[in-house]
């Protein structure tokens, strides 16, 4: 399935990326959707985001995700809570999903964040949220979100891009009229190995089970999010590589063996 915006670049939205190479943890991606005006920025700990003061949700977020997350075992908590960061401009609140039909839908999981309480809780800021059908945030995509986990035990640190597309009039929810996605995509880079791999599914229902049918290039994410990602000048944006190893029930036992439950 295609997701097109058309690209074009807005030089003011961000700053420029000048470097040719630049590092994935360090530069920040470039929106070049034409109907953004106006972004926000919120660095947390443990990840950072780019708010759409409109849409308001994350044009995309930025973690890193190391392979210690096997032995974390800070037990969720689900707090939701309003971004502090954007308190001066309009932003999403927990209350504008109630009786919505979407969840809360982390875009960095809550998951991911179980070697550190603090991170744990900035997670469940609305900075980190962006409406999700129930079928697809509680099935395929947490699917998605374990697989990631079981790569980095495997693979060691890995950097995660992950956000919404966007439609150019989305329906909306709640009386902050925030933005109801068509799709979700996640990029994950391997810095070591030089490799990444792309997903884009459709706000939809969607079970759990072979990844592959939403596997994408970069260049199709990047096209579908309105988005310049700053990779490793030697990835390839244009192709889709096979799907690398992963155990889940590995990840599940270790992490049962670190933590218990």
């Amino acid at each position: 399935m295609k997701y097109l915006v058309p690209l074009v670049a807005v030089a003011a939205l961000l700053p420029v990326l000048c470097n040719a190479n630049p590092d994935p943890a360090t530069q920040r991606p470039m929106l070049t959707a034409p109907h953004v005006a106006r972004l926000s920025y919120v660095s947390h700990q443990g990840y950072s985001a780019a708010i759409d003061d409109v849409a308001l949700v994350p044009r995309w977020v930025m973690y890193s995700l190391k392979g210690e997350v096997v032995a974390g075992c800070v037990k969720r908590h689900d707090n939701f809570h309003a971004e502090a960061q954007l308190m001066a401009a309009r932003h999403a609140a927990p209350d504008d999903y109630a009786g919505s039909g979407y969840d809360k839908g982390h875009m960095a999981p809550a998951d991911d964040f179980t070697l550190d309480a603090g991170e744990m809780s900035d997670s469940f800021s609305m900075a980190n949220m962006a409406p999700q059908l129930p079928g697809l945030n509680r099935a395929q995509w947490e699917h998605l979100e374990e697989t990631v986990r079981a790569w980095a035990m495997a693979r060691g640190e890995l950097t995660i891009y992950v956000g919404p597309v966007l439609p150019p009039r989305p329906a909306t929810i709640g009386a902050d009229r925030v933005a109801v996605p068509s799709a979700f995509w996640k990029v994950i880079v391997d810095p070591t190995q030089q490799q990444a791999l792309a997903f884009i599914m459709p706000q939809q229902a969607i079970a759990k089970g072979d990844l592959r049918p939403w596997e994408a290039t970069v260049a199709d994410v990047q096209q579908a999010a309105g988005i310049e990602l700053p990779l490793p000048a030697t990835i390839n944006r244009m192709t889709k590589p096979a799907l690398w190893p992963a155990s889940i029930t590995g990840y599940r036992r270790e992490h049962k063996l670190n933590c218990g439950g």
